[in-house]
């Protein structure tokens, strides 16, 4: 009797986890359709916002290389210089006051400087990574969403207006640019 009740429990047991495991697959699969519904091409999740910049700071920072051919272990390895990269800090005040966007990185030098009133292209996306599939060199199933504004962002490109006519006297894009473009 104790026999077939343990029997009737473990096959309940079975068929429970198979109920489970069957509804959750089926959730993930309208998880997965929901996103894909919702999904843009990321060109299309790029806003242009109005700025007057508060402050400007512009770092640059110094790439070093070592070739694995030189390495030596035990001691240090020879390093060369492979260049530059500059990353420019904004503060910023959004003319629209809904917006709440305090601070703009900019990949790449400007000639922005405190005062100027800009247009700030931002990518406003979030990123979703599908599973690998049987190897690393299948590419993964990206896709792309719109999310809301966060006080820190990222310009890909910058449009300097006139302080008199504001109209734009100088664009500058970021070194990332052409990643947010249409092809």
């Amino acid at each position: 009797m104790k026999k077939d009740l343990l029997k009737e429990v473990k096959l309940l047991s079975k068929r429970e986890t198979s109920r489970a495991l069957a509804r959750m697959q089926r959730e993930q699969e309208k998880s997965q359709k929901d996103l894909e519904a919702r999904a843009k091409p990321i060109y299309e999740l790029t806003h242009e916002e109005l700025f007057e910049v508060e402050s400007v700071v512009q770092e640059s920072y110094e790439h070093i290389v070592s070739p694995m051919s030189e390495w030596r272990a035990g001691s240090s390895s020879d390093g060369y210089t492979a260049g530059y990269s500059t990353l420019t800090r904004l503060t910023v005040k959004p003319i629209d006051s809904r917006i709440p966007i305090t601070s703009i990185e900019f990949k790449g030098p400007t000639s922005v400087k405190a005062g100027d009133a800009i247009h700030a292209v931002i990518s406003r996306h979030e990123t979703h990574e599908g599973d690998r599939n049987f190897d690393d060199y299948t590419p993964r199933n990206i896709l792309y969403t719109d999310r809301e504004y966060r006080p820190n962002e990222e310009a890909i490109e910058i449009k300097i207006l006139s302080a008199v006519f504001k109209k734009v006297v100088r664009t500058e894009r970021s070194v990332n640019y052409n990643e947010f473009k249409k092809e």
